[in-house]
């Protein structure tokens, strides 16, 4: 820009404030000059006002320097030059013809205008020349032959092939200095993409070897500029750090001689953060906590990382959508209000084949009413497609229900324990000597004529663990709802079962052996566990979870997930800069 032009210029020619006080004198009398209009001419050309803006930026700036050294202030040559370049000067607008400026256009506008260096883009197929968008009423065919009947019909559309070549071959001509031709070879996931025919055109005008000189090719791998080469500050700090991996110590010292030490170890720990927590005030309040979720815990076990950025920091969706969390809260609430209305409704305490009819009737009023009680804005679409589809997997589980052998009645739903909603005689908590576990049972079914149960765990999902997996999957809940039942509900455990609601909607958990005759039969062989292995999984469990709670007191976050890779369906890696492939 001109402004910058002369910047650099009066830059140079500061040397002290005395001859600086001179030029600014001179370089008012030449504005008062200038700006006097004269009886006989007509308005300043734009060049000349954007001439004077300038002028006058710059006249402010060396004001200013001037107060600034009056005040005692120093400046180098350095900090002249930088206040210069950030001096903006309104009203004066870039240009394609200025230096340093890029103007980016479509080929419409490029038409008109003129360019020492162009550069073409685009240049796939599909993307040049545009596939042709057909009417969803009338192909062209049928189009051009109406055209061909009746006399003032135009409903066949102007081949684009025709204008973007045109438009092309236009923006071609618009270079005085140089031409450039750029296409994709691949895209971001490595697929080829074929030439535009635009490209082929233009290739066959020259000789093969002219076109092989003349062609650069910039592969997949290359990321990022050679440092020599580099455009910008942030491309040179890029391929810096890429330079690592094969000379760090050529690195570091070109780091070194630049000011860009911090930059590159930002770079290098970006992936490789310390994830132990270490401030004292998040320490403190993680020691004064005295009461745990089982889900809490389990969510721990399934990868620390997870644990800490869902439940410490808790980030929350601008835009919520119809995710499984949700489905699950609907379908817990309509089951909630199906077994609690079970009794009054139809009378009985446990659902058999009779009741069916009837049972699907109350399951579909059950639904409509925890939809009700659905929050979240949802579209009628989203809103039917949550409740049929809820309402077939619910159907499906009451037919399941109606035909199962267990001989145990559902009495209490939706049991919370540790929290200040919960009865008062559970409101305590399961108590684990330095701590107190909370958490919300689903389902307890009771024997009618004893004080023994089981624990009914559902899940939204098509998964239901089986005992071998509950342990080797740090699976919790289950085997905790052991404890809470016997020492906190006053109930002789005789096991818990998930319940998958969907898919194949299999039973499978942890059950007392003893059990599989008298009360509780019916599920897989491999779930019923002699007295010592039932009860040796429940004390495991909870070691467990001594465990985990003693590392989130110390802050001990990791990139620990089970099994050693993140989960597929983990969507904070970003946040945690775990790397992926």
């Amino acid at each position: 820009m001109r402004a910058s032009t002369g910047s650099r210029d009066a830059c140079a020619a500061a040397p002290s404030r005395r001859a600086t006080g001179r030029k600014r004198r001179r370089c008012g009398s030449a504005t008062a000059t200038r700006c006097r209009p004269s009886s006989s001419s007509a308005r300043l050309r734009e060049g000349s006002r954007q001439d004077l803006r300038a002028f006058e930026a710059l006249s402010r700036l060396v004001g200013e320097l001037e107060g600034w050294r009056a005040l005692g202030g120093s400046l180098t040559p350095d900090e002249i030059l930088s206040a210069l370049e950030r001096t903006s000067c309104s009203g004066i607008r870039g240009g394609p013809s200025e230096a340093g400026c890029v103007d980016v256009v479509d080929l419409l506008r490029a038409r008109t205008r003129r360019y020492e260096i162009v550069f073409v883009l685009g240049l796939e197929e599909g993307t040049l020349p545009r596939r042709g968008e057909s009417s969803p009423f009338l192909d062209e065919e049928e189009a051009r032959e109406l055209d061909s009947r009746l006399r003032h019909s135009r409903l066949a559309k102007p081949d684009p092939v025709e204008r973007d070549r045109y438009l092309f071959y236009t923006a071609c001509t618009r270079a005085t200095r140089r031409l450039y031709l750029v296409r994709e070879a691949a895209n971001d996931e490595g697929g080829p993409r074929e030439p535009s025919p635009f490209w082929d055109e233009v290739r066959d005008l020259f000789a093969e070897d002219e076109v092989r000189r003349a062609t650069t090719r910039r592969p997949l791998s290359a990321l990022t500029w050679p440092v020599e080469q580099a455009p910008t500050d942030r491309e040179r700090l890029r391929a810096l750090a890429s330079l690592v991996p094969a000379d760090e110590e050529a690195a570091r010292s070109l780091a070194q001689a630049n000011g860009w030490e911090r930059q590159l170890d930002r770079a290098l720990g970006a992936f490789e953060r310390r994830t132990r927590l270490s401030h004292p005030l998040v320490l403190e309040e993680l020691r004064a906590k005295t009461s745990f979720g089982v889900t809490e815990l389990e969510t721990f076990a399934d990868c620390s990382s997870i644990w800490f950025v869902d439940r410490l920091v808790g980030p929350r969706t601008i835009d919520q959508v119809v995710d499984p969390r949700l489905r699950g809260q609907v379908a817990h609430s309509a089951l909630h209000k199906f077994f609690v209305g079970i009794p009054k409704r139809l009378g009985v305490e446990k659902l058999g084949p009779e009741q069916l009819d009837e049972a699907l009737e109350l399951l579909r009023e059950c639904l409509s009413e925890a939809m009700a009680g659905v929050r979240m804005e949802l579209t009628d679409l989203q809103r039917r497609e949550l409740e049929q589809g809820l309402l077939r997997d619910l159907e499906a589980f009451l037919r399941d229900e109606a035909a199962s052998e267990l001989q145990l009645v559902p009495r209490r739903f939706e049991v919370s324990f540790g929290s200040e909603r919960s009865p008062q005689e559970l409101q305590r908590g399961l108590d684990l000597g330095t701590f107190t576990l909370s958490g919300k049972i689903d389902r307890i079914d009771l024997d009618p004529f004893s004080a023994r149960g089981i624990v009914q765990d559902y899940k939204s999902g098509k998964t239901a663990h089986s005992a071998a997996q509950i342990e080797s999957e740090l699976k919790l809940q289950i085997p905790l709802y052991m404890l809470v039942l016997r020492d906190l509900v006053g109930v002789e455990p005789l096991g818990g079962i998930y319940r998958a609601l969907s898919g194949k909607r299999d039973a499978r958990g942890l059950l007392r052996a003893e059990a599989k005759e008298d009360g509780v039969p019916g599920f897989s062989r491999n779930d019923y566990l002699d007295e010592e292995p039932f009860w040796g999984q429940v004390e495991r469990a909870e070691e467990l979870a001594r465990g985990f709670v003693e590392r989130i007191r110390g802050g001990d976050v990791r990139h620990d997930p089970k099994g050693g890779d993140c989960p597929p369906w983990c969507e904070l890696w970003r946040m945690c800069r775990v790397r992926r492939a």
